[in-house]
């Protein structure tokens, strides 16, 4: 797991989960609501990024591989976007390495292999958020 550093804030956060897979989408919605979350759903990635724009995303958990635009493209302009600044967790089934370094390197707050425990999704997200 890699972990970066953040900042303090107190209001309600909004969660952004960007994945083609319904069960992931749906457990996740349930998970983090129960957390309290505000929590917004994207299947794909030019629906993830007009999500982005329009909700303001504090995280975004976003998935690599998807029909239409994959996470690191998403990534990418992420990190071009200068007023939006979300915290990014980035997940996929692919095992190969250079995912993980190439993520890592891309500025993502952490990375998750799937299939992956909810609970420590939830974990992680409340560390990324409780010092935004």
């Amino acid at each position: 797991m890699f972990v970066a550093g953040a900042v303090m804030s107190d209001s309600k956060k909004r969660v952004l989960v960007v994945d083609d897979d319904n069960e992931i989408l749906d457990s996740l919605e349930m998970a983090l609501g129960s957390r309290g979350y505000d929590v917004v759903l994207a299947h794909d990635g030019n629906e993830g990024l007009a999500r982005v724009e329009r909700d303001s995303p504090d995280l975004v958990i976003l998935d690599i591989v998807m029909p239409r635009r994959n996470g690191f493209n998403v990534l990418k302009c992420l990190n071009l976007m200068s007023t939006l600044n979300p915290r990014v967790i980035m997940v996929s089934g692919n095992e190969d390495p250079r995912h993980r370094a190439f993520a890592e390197s891309s500025g993502v707050d952490a990375f998750v292999s799937k299939p992956f425990d909810v609970d420590y999704v939830l974990d992680l997200v409340d560390q990324l958020l409780t010092f935004k």
